[in-house]
């Protein structure tokens, strides 16, 4: 099992519950897009990133300066921590490990703020306090938040931004699962880009429209010394010329996003009644995917009938027993359900053979 999900390298043929990309995989109008890219790969791709830039703008929003594109959100997340080299970072354990690496990756000491599950993992007052107080001067956290699915709510960010701003700590806010909230404006950071530069946004085209093998990320801010600082620690031409033709052409699918995820919200709530009905812990969640806690074996019995599910065990801040998988479509989600049933099944027998001896 390695740090992230979608390992289906060297786990060939499964269904891939673990990695959380759009279950309706990549619009048609993308993958045409990457192709066409392909086809005029004899030439260097813009450095400038104008067309993309100008694309992923519109579709944010926002003006063409603020945007910073990248190979990923991972490579922006690289860039960002070697250009703030804030004297401390605060993260939320558990949280996505890749903050984790870009931090030690640039010598930046880290701290953590520990979500419980008697909290539904949810950071309340308690972070807020902490957030007055501490010795940090940056604090990254994604929202929807990863692993579990859940939501600050715009009230909370609010408090969050005043006390970030009074006391000049920067927040990175990793929003690459936005796109599948019902409201995801209200709930974005991005009402505080223009008037606020101690707020920057992480996003990407991975998980929404399917294309992880891509790397299609981008970098939102207001402060452009530090936009530009991030952007002399990448490399030049880091968005090859598929990933730029397929990231303009995502820009435009918006609508398509709106009408997959009010599907994909459906199907969530569905698989979440069922995997309760299996006697499982499962939290509400925004996003396209369900943490769940149970017992210790479930990834090695789903792994031994072809079906790949995320063990959040080496989360920071989680044990053996968390798990979160994808919401994909019924046909396969009904197979995944079959086999927890099937593990349930054993696990009961097991538990009537202690009792008769």
């Amino acid at each position: 099992m390695g740090i992230h999900g979608g390992d289906i390298y060297r786990n060939e043929g499964v269904v891939d519950f673990s990695a959380n990309c759009n279950c309706f995989g990549m619009p048609e109008e993308v993958r045409l897009a990457a192709i066409q890219g392909v086809n005029c790969a004899e030439s260097y791709p813009d450095p400038e990133w104008e067309a993309l830039q100008k694309a992923v703008a519109d579709y944010e929003g926002v003006r063409p300066e603020q945007i910073l594109c990248g190979n990923g959100a991972s490579e922006l997340l690289m860039a960002l921590a070697r250009a703030m080299h804030p004297v401390e970072a605060l993260l939320f354990a558990p949280d996505f490990y890749g903050y984790e690496h870009a931090l030690a990756a640039a010598g930046i000491p880290i701290r953590r703020y520990e979500l419980k599950w008697e909290d539904e993992f949810l950071p309340g007052n308690g972070f807020l306090d902490e957030l007055k107080h501490t010795s940090a001067d940056c604090v990254i956290f994604s929202n929807p938040h990863n692993p579990t699915g859940r939501v600050l709510s715009p009230e909370y960010l609010q408090q969050m931004v005043d006390i970030a701003w009074r006391r000049g700590i920067r927040l990175v806010v990793d929003e690459c699962f936005m796109g599948f909230l019902e409201e995801p404006q209200r709930y974005s950071c991005k009402k505080y880009i223009d008037g606020c530069g101690c707020v920057l946004l992480l996003g990407a085209f991975t998980k929404t429209f399917a294309c992880a093998g891509l790397r299609i990320g981008y970098l939102i801010g207001s402060d452009r010394e530090l936009l530009d600082a991030c952007r002399l620690q990448l490399p030049e031409w880091n968005v090859s010329l598929p990933a730029a033709y397929a990231g303009i052409a995502a820009a435009r699918c918006g609508e398509w996003l709106k009408e997959r995820a009010a599907d994909i919200r459906a199907e969530r709530s569905w698989l979440r009644g069922k995997l309760k009905g299996l006697g499982y812990r499962v939290l509400p969640s925004a996003a396209n995917f369900l943490f769940f806690s149970g017992r210790p074996g479930l990834y090695e019995h789903c792994l031994q009938h072809n079906i790949l599910i995320r063990d959040c065990g080496n989360y920071c801040g989680l044990s053996a027993g968390s798990y979160r998988v994808c919401v994909k479509r019924r046909e396969e989600n009904e197979e995944l359900l079959r086999v927890m049933k099937m593990r349930r099944g054993r696990m009961a027998e097991s538990q009537d053979l202690e009792h008769s001896k």
